[in-house]
């Protein structure tokens, strides 16, 4: 099939607007994952952590520990849930209309919550994790990549190298698109992690007040500016296998 220029154009600009859409939402999740970490000491953004600390808990006798990890994790699941279903029942209009509120006052009614009595991590770290469960639906379905698995991006990095100097595999050309995707999701993560840790050293009140505000109306803010269409993902949903996104 031969395109033609203005078609090439066209994929052209919508790839460069996914990867930077995905290199923003890298960011954002390493920035977060600072935070989660230094402040609730769990990933609202990974449950590969939690279900191993919930593991360990449960093997120490810890039960609250582990019914807390189980909350965390329940929540996401119900964030994922919620995204898909709402997305089969409203399609463009979700994202726009529902989502962009409803994970900026999550994160905001989460950073309220934590501030008003920092010992209670139950429901700020439950909601955040809802908000999480959509917000990582929400950077598969509109960059057809996944933009919070880091280890999945540098694993596909590896693998186009190694081929392309491999001669068994036949020195196959690394793949333009797939290469400056994975590099975006592992730069962005990188840089928004030490970004968080920075501003925290500059200014430690956030860690205990404002910076998941802050965080949930970016969010905010870019759900109401995405445009599927202009980023050529239409309204049909992603299939999500293993490492792998499949929006054709």
């Amino acid at each position: 099939v031969v395109l033609s220029s203005s078609a090439v154009a066209q994929e052209s600009r919508q790839f460069t607007n996914k990867k930077r859409v995905a290199t923003l939402m890298a960011f954002m999740t390493g920035w977060a994952d600072y935070l989660f970490v230094t402040k609730f000491n769990f990933f609202a953004t990974m449950m590969t952590g939690n279900s191993m600390k919930m593991a360990v808990a449960f093997v120490e006798q810890r039960y609250a520990d582990m019914v807390f990890f189980a909350a965390v994790i329940c929540s996401y699941i119900l964030g994922v849930g919620a995204f898909r279903r709402a997305e089969l029942s409203y399609k463009d209009k979700a994202l726009n209309g529902l989502f962009a509120p409803l994970v900026a006052g999550a994160f905001i009614y989460s950073d309220y919550l934590s501030w008003a009595n920092p010992a209670n991590r139950w429901i700020p770290a439950s909601l955040l994790a809802f908000s999480w469960g959509i917000v990582n639906q929400v950077g598969s379905e509109v960059t057809g990549t996944l933009v919070f698995v880091v280890t999945g991006a540098m694993t596909r990095l590896s693998n186009m190298l190694v081929d392309r100097i491999s001669r068994t595999s036949g020195r196959k050309k690394i793949p333009k698109e797939g290469f400056l995707m994975s590099l975006s999701v592992i730069s962005g993560f990188i840089f928004g992690a030490g970004w968080s840790a920075f501003l925290l050293r500059k200014v430690p009140m956030l860690g205990q007040r404002g910076a998941f505000s802050i965080i949930g109306a970016l969010y905010g803010i870019l759900f109401l500016w995405l445009d599927r269409e202009q980023l050529g993902q239409g309204n049909k949903l992603c299939e999500i296998s293993a490492d792998e996104v499949d929006c054709k």
